[in-house]
């Protein structure tokens, strides 16, 4: 797994385990285990997520941070791809026997480009289209077996951040959005692709979020509030499962 906060499961080095705070599950950007856990245990494969809060594409394209105030640089996916094919592990350690035996045939999920535009508003969605391809470019010529998944974002100007982003901020977002989730679709090079745009509208209040157990106003807004200095208090809401989004990002 390679990515971005939405997708990382608790690797906190970066921060030395000072990011994300008490309000996040066991350094994870939510209350509880995140997707990509879900997966893994689904299909009962072992996880070796590389991705990490605050990622960017390629750091050489546009830095990536995270923390309270985005003022730890982290890896990006380009970095999590390049350790991976040295057969490093996610905390920088070396793969086992039964490890590199579990790679032989594995499944890798993309999931990138958000922070991308959040961090750099002029930022194209082609040039982040081009890195994930050459990911999985890489990831293909040293696996030839391997299955390749991506992820379209959902619309990123719907995100709680948006309700503190002015209209020409938001259609910026709309439109990278559109385009990436569009060049990732036509993707010519093997990749699996699922689209999260159609699954974040159906949690729209005039859509069916109360079918996958929200609240008919869950996607608006966020649960915790303030952990990013947003506000001047941080609160946590008392309906948590029902929302879709932990913070203001994910």
């Amino acid at each position: 797994m390679v990515g971005a906060e939405i997708t990382w499961n608790g690797s906190a080095w970066v921060s030395n385990g000072t990011w994300p705070s008490d309000k996040y599950y066991q350094g994870r950007f939510s209350n509880g285990i995140v997707w990509a856990e879900y997966v893994a245990d689904n299909l009962s494969i072992p996880l070796y997520d590389y991705a990490v809060g605050g990622a960017t594409t390629s750091n050489s394209l546009v830095q990536g941070f995270t923390g309270p105030k985005s003022s730890i640089a982290v890896p990006s996916v380009a970095d999590q791809v390049a350790s991976f094919l040295a057969k490093a592990t996610p905390n920088g350690g070396v793969f086992s026997a039964s490890d590199t035996t579990a790679l032989t045939t594995p499944l890798v999920v993309l999931l990138a480009g958000a922070n991308d535009v959040l961090f750099n508003p002029n930022i194209s969605a082609s040039q982040s289209y081009q890195v994930l391809a050459q990911a999985e470019s890489d990831i293909r010529r040293a696996h030839p077996a391997a299955e390749i998944l991506t992820l379209s974002p959902p619309d990123l100007s719907r995100l709680p951040y948006g309700f503190f982003a002015d209209n020409v901020a938001k259609q910026q977002l709309r439109t990278y959005t559109d385009l990436l989730g569009e060049l990732l679709q036509r993707s010519r090079t093997g990749a699996v692709n699922v689209d999260l745009r159609p699954l974040f509208d159906d949690f729209e209040y005039y859509a069916t979020p109360q079918l996958y157990g929200f609240a008919p106003l869950g996607k608006y807004g966020s649960c915790l509030v303030g952990a990013y200095g947003e506000t001047s208090d941080v609160t946590i809401c008392g309906d948590a499962e029902q929302r879709v989004y932990w913070d203001e990002y994910q």
